[in-house]
């Protein structure tokens, strides 16, 4: 039947297994439910055709054209629609498994809650399509357009989407465990459920924000206790600390079943450092599990030294950081918490002088490092304390606190100096970042 006109030709149920249809006209044919199996198609006129819960397996729909066609739930597993126009076709439900796409044209196609896993869609075109609650699993979508595109629900789960066009695409609630995006361009997406709120991305900061990195997945039945959330913090910086040259940041904390789960993602690393991190992350995660079976060494730890540090010191600069003045009127800059290599910048003293005491005892805890002379040790904790116990008032004396800090800092720069052979580079990175810190407070004073 090459060639054949049977356009609107009533064929509900027609067995056409294997048939040659090579540039048949078959638009706005009725066929409902017909085995088209292994057919071939290549370049036939199927648009506005009502294929319905049809069979296509494995036909030859090279070049055909569909656009308009009626295709839900239709089976068109391996099924070869290479440059095939499906444009505004309605193939909901159906079956797509490894079929081939490659440079088809699908723009405005209802695909809602189709099978298209281990497709073959290299180059094509999706533009505005229906993709709600679509499997794409372990798809190659490389080079694809999907502009505007709705991908609510969907699964792309080891998909590949490698230099993709993505602008516009609606993301709430898609699983993208695995995915690639290398090369993608996205300029905004939607996130949220009802895709009215868009986010804007700059070249490149969606691959970077949403590449699948090496991923660390920690499970706490029963939930995440106060405690363990608590500790979070300290295990991030732990993690950072050992390995600086690793972008090492929390991803997600999400609740499952019997529990929650905490993922931290890990990027820049080979597989044996990730691997190192993952062993030092796991030491900690087991460490918090043991302490829910010891309460009292758990609630003297939170006492000791969470509530202490976490509660009372860093939360204090940290809200404190917002305030507009200070009691030296010197500009507030902010506070950054270490990440990554130990250094704290403590760019202000704000009002309640909070980061300012927290940088001075810094200093007094690791004087030692200074290797100074019994006078030189005396001198140095008489000026630390002089400095501390004035900011600590209400109205502290500015010139007494800069007479204090001035010296802090003279000495311990010319003991930094003279031993930095013998602290190791860890520690006088830390120096250098604290005088680099007194340094911007004595500009400051008067």
């Amino acid at each position: 039947m090459q060639e054949a006109d049977l356009r609107g030709a009533a064929l509900n149920g027609a067995k056409l297994i294997e048939a040659d249809l090579y540039h048949v006209f078959l638009n706005r044919a009725v066929m409902w439910e017909a085995d088209l199996s292994r057919a071939r198609l290549a370049e036939a006129d199927l648009s506005e055709t009502y294929l319905s819960r049809s069979s296509l397996g494995e036909a030859n729909l090279r070049n055909a054209i569909l656009s308009g066609a009626k295709l839900i739930g239709a089976n068109m597993r391996s099924a070869d629609l290479t440059g095939a126009d499906l444009r505004g076709s309605n193939l909901k439900e159906s079956d797509l498994i490894r079929t081939l796409l490659c440079h088809a044209n699908l723009t405005q196609t209802d695909l809602c809650k189709a099978k298209l896993a281990e497709t073959d869609a290299v180059g094509a075109n999706f533009t505005g399509a229906n993709l709600i609650g679509t499997d794409f699993t372990d798809a190659d979508l490389s080079r694809s357009d999907l502009s505007g595109t709705d991908l609510r629900s969907a699964t792309l789960q080891r998909a590949t989407l490698d230099h993709a066009i993505a602008t516009g695409v609606k993301l709430w609630e898609t699983q993208r465990a695995g995915w690639s995006i290398k090369g993608i361009v996205c300029e905004c997406a939607f996130w949220d459920r009802e895709a009215k709120s868009p986010i804007k991305y700059s070249l490149g900061e969606f691959e970077r924000l949403y590449s699948e990195q090496t991923c660390i997945e920690l499970f706490y039945h029963g939930g995440v206790s106060t405690f363990e959330l608590n500790t979070l913090p300290v295990l991030l910086h732990h993690l950072a600390n050992r390995h600086p040259n690793s972008n090492i940041r929390l991803k997600s904390i999400e609740e499952t079943g019997g529990g929650a789960r905490i993922s931290i993602s890990i990027g820049d690393a080979d597989s044996e450092t990730a691997n190192t991190i993952k062993a030092d992350a796991m030491r900690i995660y087991q460490a918090q599990l043991a302490l829910r079976e010891n309460e009292i060494l758990r609630l003297q730890i939170q006492k000791e030294y969470l509530e202490n540090f976490v509660s009372e010191k860093l939360m204090r600069a940290v809200l404190s950081a917002g305030t507009p003045h200070n009691v030296f009127n010197a500009p507030v800059t902010g506070v950054v918490i270490p990440s990554g290599k130990a250094k704290v910048d403590f760019r202000q003293t704000v009002n309640d002088n909070s980061a300012l005491l927290a940088l001075l005892e810094r200093i007094m805890d690791h004087r030692a490092d200074l290797d100074l002379s019994m006078a030189e040790a005396a001198e140095f904790s008489s000026e630390l304390q002089s400095a501390t116990g004035e900011l600590q008032k209400k109205d502290p004396d500015e010139s007494i606190v800069s007479k204090s800090i001035r010296f802090i800092q003279k000495l311990a720069t010319e003991a930094v100096t003279k031993t930095a052979g013998k602290l190791g580079e860890a520690a006088v990175e830390n120096w250098q970042a604290w005088l680099h810190q007194l340094s911007q407070v004595i500009t400051h004073l008067k």
